[in-house]
């Protein structure tokens, strides 16, 4: 192997290290039920009405919601009645998995309101319509009835909300409609530095991801197609014609809002369509919606090959039902698409074996001459139809399919509490006992042996060393990561034996 293969994998190593180092996983928490919303057993309409005091915008008044739930077996959303406004929308489940409770929730302000509007009186109305249940309010505020209607699915996790707004008095009112997302993610995430975690927006162009930390002044972007909060599996998006919207600093977290300027004449209205989506990040569900809410998965640079791939474990899964025997047909196929050149690769190398006492020789012949010995060595790989960078074809073609694979792998929630079998319980996290990660050591080393060895004996040395690095290296890595790359280096073992044995 040249000095470019090992550069390429010196470096490979090197990202890995670096990446393993700064984004260490923390620990997974789960949060139990909201204790202080009642939920509401829904029988009939209810009419009720509720004077509001004016609450004081002081960051030290102590926010007191008045609650009820609405629950489904996908979601529960936490109603105020106070505003008409959410106070927190938890995810129940995702398909047949126990996810635990997730909870986008503030506690300073309501998750997802109408900014600096205190009402003089709120009415609400609650009906089950069979498929979906509709929550009204009308929300009284001097000349201006804002009536806010949520029409939350039995069987889903996307939310109709309209915002219809009345000018009941005799001058034209200017209203800036300001939707407060935030200002803080929730509770039962797991937290985890692989995956940004935090308020998000996107333009149709582009996704702003704002970390609280790094926030140091507002960020404005022109035409939202939705914003909201993220995390590494869950997606709170609120989707809308909005003029802008604002990210900006709260206390030691962000606040996202969508602002739309309105002109109501005396005895206009107004009316907002918007959708709201709490739920899990799976791909196909995020792009059913046709919001373009998938943009929130963050697959990396080398996004057009992972979102391929995903598909196509999702594809094997939906036929065999395993989530560690999808990846392993996966690397099959991979290891079929790639073959030709990984076949043209192996056999340039087992010429380049053949001829290292002839290289040997130019090197000593030529050993003051640099240009002539290039020279020589150019004519002998000519002689014998040898490419000295054949070598590096498999390693070029696995870095991108890797990282594109890890990233898959990585935000995927598909994985999430997905079994493979005996002691590997959750294809998301780390193999508990390392047996997975020891046998990918253990195979890279046999595959090393059985590679023709090329280079100066200083390189091969080297390469000794690699099996145990990368066996540190994975370690910590998803276990459904680690299956790839034993069952690539599997079935790269069984190549390498028969085109020795071709070529012998």
């Amino acid at each position: 192997m040249d000095k470019r293969t090992l550069l390429a994998v010196i470096l490979s190593i090197l990202v890995l290290m670096i990446f393993q180092y700064m984004y260490a996983p923390s620990p997974q928490q789960v949060v139990s039920e909201n204790a202080t919303a009642d939920n509401t057993t829904i029988k009939k309409p209810v009419v009720e009405q509720v004077d509001v005091t004016q609450i004081e915008k002081d960051n030290n008044q102590v926010f007191k919601p008045d609650l009820f739930n609405i629950t489904t077996d996908y979601v529960a959303i936490s109603f105020d009645k106070n505003s008409g406004d959410i106070y927190s929308a938890s995810i129940l489940k995702y398909k047949d998995k126990d996810i635990g409770k997730v909870v986008f929730k503030s506690k300073e302000k309501n998750y997802l309101a109408l900014e600096n509007i205190s009402y003089d009186k709120v009415e609400y109305i609650i009906e089950d319509k069979g498929d979906e249940i509709s929550v009204s309010f009308n929300c009284f505020i001097k000349d201006v009835v804002i009536t806010k209607n949520y029409f939350i699915p039995k069987h889903n996790y996307l939310i109709r909300y309209s915002l219809k707004l009345s000018n009941t008095g005799s001058k034209t009112i200017k209203f800036p409609l300001t939707l407060s997302v935030g200002p803080d993610l929730g509770e039962g995430f797991s937290e985890s530095k692989y995956e940004f975690e935090g308020a998000i927006v996107f333009n149709g162009k582009k996704v702003y991801r704002e970390r609280p930390e790094k926030l140091k002044k507002d960020v404005i972007i022109e035409k939202p197609n939705w914003l909201g909060y993220t995390s590494k599996y869950f997606l709170f998006a609120i989707a809308s014609d909005f003029d802008k919207s604002i990210i900006k600093k709260f206390k030691d977290s962000a606040v996202v809002n969508g602002i739309k300027e309105l002109i109501l004449n005396p005895s206009e209205s107004k009316q907002i369509n918007m959708s709201i989506f709490t739920g899990p990040k799976e791909y196909k569900l995020l792009r059913s919606t046709g919001l373009k809410l998938e943009k929130s998965i963050n697959f990396g640079i080398f996004a057009f090959l992972a979102i391929p791939l995903l598909l196509l474990m999702n594809l094997f899964y939906s036929i065999i039902h395993n989530y560690g025997v999808a990846i392993i047909l996966l690397t099959i196929i991979i290891k079929i698409v790639t073959y030709p050149l990984t076949l043209k690769s192996m056999t340039s190398m087992k010429k380049m074996q053949k001829i290292q006492p002839e290289i040997q020789k130019i090197r000593e012949k030529f050993k003051g001459d640099p240009q002539k010995m290039n020279a020589a060595m150019m004519d002998l790989y000519r002689k014998y139809g040898v490419n000295p960078m054949g070598g590096c074809l498999p390693m070029l073609i696995q870095i991108p399919i890797f990282f594109a694979l890890y990233k898959a792998l990585l935000v995927s929630i598909e994985l999430k509490g997905s079994p493979f079998f005996g002691w590997i319980t959750d294809l998301s996290v780390k193999d508990p006992y390392y047996i997975t990660p020891i046998l990918m050591g253990v195979t890279m080393f046999i595959q090393q042996k059985m590679t023709p060895q090329v280079g100066d004996p200083t390189q091969q040395k080297l390469f000794m060393f690699m099996p145990i690095i990368f066996t540190f290296l994975f370690l910590n890595f998803p276990s459904g990561l680690v299956i790839y790359w034993l069952t690539n280096n599997i079935l790269t073992i069984i190549q390498q034996y028969f085109i020795n044995k071709k070529t012998t």
